[in-house]
Parts: structure tokens; C-alpha cells; sequence
């Protein structure tokens, strides 16, 4: 696991502890990447759930669709080769969560990362979907941008209506190595 694996577990931690036994769970995955939270939310969803996953890179696509099916517990997915901004035309139902790691794919080229006007377009496209208490994780790395994606998804964020949203930023304020930081938004019930 990367240097920053432990934020990945705690959004998937807080996944579980909110999701668990549940139901006709609906998740998305907007940056599969190497496929590790869509294994994750594709085994949460269970036999009646289901996961929605998406990336721009066919290697991200392929690796995501190898993981799945080897370690897989359920065929309730599907994988989409389109950017996230995109996700508008796949919704027809209400989600539960919604989970974005976004900058570039590790381990793969450094030129392809996210940028802010897509990512905020994509929230923009997923608020209404969500379910009462339902909640969008987005990890948000400062070091391909010297942060200008995570200023813009804050700014954006901080002017969510509070009555609707509940916005918590988390970040780690021991490291000096620019670490990962965490949004949650919450649908308030």
C-alpha cells in the first residue's frame, strides 16, 4: 500500500460502518484507478446493490475489470471508460456514496490527472442523486497541482447550501510531505 493507504482505509471504514448489512446499496466509483474501492463497494453492495465505476484510462478500465473479476464477490457492477463529469447520463437512481481519489493514477503517467472543472461538475451532477445521508469521499491529493484542484473543490464546497449539505475536510496537520486531503459531503435528512 501506498505511503497514504491509511486514507483510502478510513474512507473505507466509514463506508462499511454506515452501509454494512444494508440493502439495495447503490455506490460509485468516479476514478477507479487500480479498481481497489470498486472491489471494495462492489463487495459492500452484496447480491441486490450495485457499483457504478468510471475512469478515463483503459489500463485503469482493465485493471479495475481483472480485480473485480478475481476477486469479485458480485457481478452488480458496471465499468464505464468515460471521465467522471460524465456521470449525469448514467444516473436514474438515488446513490448512498460516492467515492472520487483523484490526481493521477500511481504507477502510471503523471500527465493524466484530474482537473477541478470536471471534478466539480461531476458534484454538481451527483447532489441530487444522493440519498437522505447519503455521502460523496473525495481524496484530494495537493502534490500534481500544488494544490490548486483541492483550493477549487473547497471553494466550491464551502458554498454548498447548509440546510441541504453537511461539508467535513479532513487533513493530516502532522506531515510535511503534503499529504492527502479528505471531503466528506453528507445529504442532510
Amino acid at each position: 500500500m501506498d505511503k497514504y493507504g491509511q486514507i483510502a482505509k478510513m474512507v473505507h471504514f466509514f463506508i462499511n460502518n454506515s452501509y454494512k448489512g444494508k440493502d439495495n446499496l447503490r455506490f460509485l466509483d468516479l476514478t477507479c484507478g487500480n479498481g481497489n474501492d470498486s472491489l471494495f463497494l462492489s463487495n459492500l453492495a452484496g447480491k441486490s446493490g450495485c457499483l457504478i465505476a468510471f475512469d478515463i484510462q483503459e489500463y485503469a478500465i482493465e485493471r479495475t475489470k481483472k480485480l473485480l473479476k478475481e476477486k469479485g464477490k458480485y457481478k452488480n457492477y458496471k465499468i464505464i471508460k468515460e471521465g467522471h463529469e460524465f456521470v449525469g447520463k448514467y444516473l436514474t437512481d438515488r446513490i448512498d456514496a460516492a467515492v472520487f481519489n483523484l490526481g493521477y493514477l500511481p504507477q502510471y503517467s503523471k500527465e493524466i490527472v484530474t482537473q477541478p472543472t470536471t471534478t466539480i461538475k461531476s458534484l454538481n451532477s451527483l447532489l441530487p442523486y444522493l440519498k437522505d445521508q447519503g455521502r460523496i469521499y473525495i481524496t484530494a491529493y495537493v502534490t500534481h497541482d500544488k494544490g490548486y484542484e483541492i483550493s477549487k473543490i473547497h471553494e466550491f464546497l464551502k458554498n454548498l447550501d447548509k440546510v441541504k449539505y453537511n461539508v467535513i475536510h479532513m487533513k493530516l496537520l502532522n506531515k510535511s510531505n503534503s499529504p492527502p486531503e479528505l471531503f466528506i459531503v453528507e445529504q442532510n435528512a
